[in-house]
């Protein structure tokens, strides 16, 4: 029998009906903000899944998540044990393996490695007025290569050069494409996550897993060449050393 790992703080797992999950990121003091343990339990956590479907959303009406917790970006950058975003890819990998099918429940503006999150699911859906926000540039950060490829997949090119390079917020209703819904407010947006989920969970999971699998797998397709990944690490790296100065 699988263990489900203790939740940490600012985030909590709830269980709406069965084969469905919501994982909600809760941390209202700092809209939702994102602390390595969470994203540490997000990798534990992926590891046990075996069908089911995951509703991703943050706390509140406002923000999904403001990002990456800063106060703990500090920390590590004052450690000096490598690129503070090593938790943030292990998480989004361990989404990206995992038997599970994860669906970005988008309740407000997304930040950062919010962003990113949102990405790694397989299926979005928004209330009007959302926003998506990557201050890299502002911050002086060189993203790595496979959030860069998530987010250009999930958002398309013109979204995310918006994002990344002019380090706009886009409103959400600009990368309509992108999501399964497009809802008025929150209350349908959960109406309409919790009915998307069911409707996956109606499926042969057989069928699910195995397509979703090749999915994946088509949103990863373009390999970029290893010199140019490793010139894109050392920028990487680079950036990161004189964040800590």
């Amino acid at each position: 029998m699988t263990t489900t790992p203790p939740t940490p703080p600012g985030l909590r797992e709830e269980h709406p009906s069965e084969g469905v999950l919501r994982w909600v990121l809760d941390n209202q003091a700092r809209r939702n903000a994102i602390h390595p343990a969470v994203f540490a339990w997000i990798v534990e956590r992926s590891a046990t899944l075996s069908g089911e479907v995951v509703l991703l959303r943050g706390a509140g009406e406002d923000a999904f998540s403001a990002g990456f917790d800063l106060s703990a970006l500090d920390e590590q950058l004052a450690r000096g044990d490598g690129p503070p975003d090593q938790a943030l890819i292990a998480a989004t990998s361990a989404m990206q393996a995992a038997d599970a099918t994860f669906v970005a429940v988008i309740n407000g503006y997304v930040i950062g490695a919010g962003v990113e999150l949102v990405a790694a699911c397989d299926l979005r859906l928004a209330r009007a007025g959302a926003r998506l926000r990557l201050p890299a540039g502002r911050l002086g950060v060189v993203y790595h290569a496979a959030g860069l490829a998530r987010v250009h997949a999930a958002f398309g090119g013109t979204v995310a050069r918006r994002l990344l390079l002019a380090g706009q917020a886009v409103p959400i209703d600009d990368a309509q494409a992108s999501l399964s819904a497009l809802l008025p407010d929150n209350a349908a947006l959960d109406a309409a996550a919790l009915e998307l989920a069911a409707a996956i969970r109606e499926q042969s999971a057989l069928s699910v897993a195995g397509n979703r699998r090749i999915l994946r797998a088509l949103d990863a397709a373009q390999a970029l060449p290893a010199d140019l990944l490793e010139a894109h690490e050392r920028a990487r790296v680079h950036a990161y050393s004189k964040l800590r100065r």
